[in-house]
């Protein structure tokens, strides 16, 4: 039987792992858009995250990640258009 979180756990580590090596390739490369897709991959794991804690009935951590993925979101856009 599998655990009933298991989507979101993969997720999570999906893209954690993603952006891990994507980053590595963008610092490598010195591809900008590369770094900015790492980071969005970062904040849906931060997102994925939300959404576990949220399931678990832990929701006041959850409203803090999606704060934390949201802000980190608006920061890395206004970076791309600036």
């Amino acid at each position: 039987m599998r655990h009933p979180l298991e989507k979101f756990i993969r997720i999570e580590a999906i893209a954690i792992v993603g952006g891990l090596f994507i980053g590595i390739l963008a610092w490598i490369t010195g591809w900008m858009l590369l770094l900015f897709f790492a980071c969005y991959l970062f904040v849906l794991s931060m997102l994925a995250d939300a959404l576990i804690l949220l399931h678990t009935r832990r929701s006041s951590d959850a409203v803090k990640q999606v704060i934390r993925a949201v802000l980190l979101f608006l920061f890395i856009t206004s970076l791309y258009f600036y």
